[in-house]
């Protein structure tokens, strides 16, 4: 009994901390701004009407409802994205963190993941609205929050590999931001899986960033869901990254203060 509530205070201020964390570098990122906390969301919109605008009035692809499915392939993708690249220099621009004797040093990369998660909160209601004025919102939207879930452990795991890295080879920032500007084009967001000839779908179906937007194409528009198997995998692959993130972390994070 004493263990397991130890583990739940430990649980407990893990939590706390890595909020406070994330609260105080929203306030210093967004503060003497004029659009402050809706930035991020603007960025989203701009390069959702440019994608609109070419893929359904220039190069038509003939997805019904183009709108929102681009947004909410976008939606992921910009979180994956914005995480892992704040997450891979996190160390190096929060050492000060890492020579704090006591200072549990993981919850560097999990708060540069948390905090573009708030854009994704933003977000949110303007999707639900276009949902709401297309029709299309339905009981299955309420399955959102497990995927949500399944790509932060996902992204938990990466980034504790990136961060980790980055201590000990200075490129991998790089790396992780050319990958990224690559992934994006293998990555189902402004296009459908369907249409992928399928000698080279098998292809994308390994990035499971393009399992995860078909999850949630499936439960905000009703789109085709992935199959049973596809998503145990998708649940598999992120609780083995996430934990063997964590191990490689933790098993170099003795020399990084001689590192840094």
């Amino acid at each position: 009994m004493a263990v397991a509530r130890t583990a739940t205070v430990d649980l407990g201020y893990l939590r706390e901390l890595v909020l406070h964390l994330a609260s105080r570098e929203i306030s210093s990122t967004h503060r003497l701004t004029l659009l402050g906390w809706t930035w991020p969301l603007a960025r989203q919109l701009a390069q959702l009407a440019v994608l609109v605008f070419i893929f359904s009035a220039v190069f038509d692809l003939g997805i019904s409802n183009y709108p929102v499915f681009v947004f909410s392939g976008l939606l992921a993708y910009t979180w994956f994205s914005a995480g892992l690249i704040e997450a891979a220099s996190s160390l190096l621009s929060q050492r000060h963190f890492v020579f704090q004797p006591r200072f549990p040093t993981a919850v560097v990369p999990v708060v540069a993941v948390t905090v573009p998660f708030v854009d994704v909160l933003l977000a949110l209601p303007v999707l639900l609205v276009m949902l709401v004025a297309t029709g299309d919102l339905g009981w299955s939207a309420l399955l959102l929050p497990p995927l949500l879930v399944i790509q932060l452990l996902l992204m938990c795991g990466l980034a504790w590999l990136c961060a980790a890295g980055t201590v000990y080879l200075r490129d991998v920032p790089n790396v992780v931001l050319v990958g990224l500007t690559l992934l994006f084009y293998v990555t189902p967001v402004f296009y459908s899986l369907e249409r992928v000839p399928e000698k080279y779908r098998w292809v994308l179906e390994l990035n499971p960033l393009a399992t995860l937007i078909e999850g949630y194409r499936a439960v905000l528009i009703g789109e085709a869901a992935p199959g049973a198997l596809k998503l145990l995998l998708l649940c598999a692959a992120s609780a083995a990254i996430a934990a063997l993130g964590l191990l490689v972390f933790r098993r170099l994070q003795p020399s990084f203060v001689d590192e840094l």
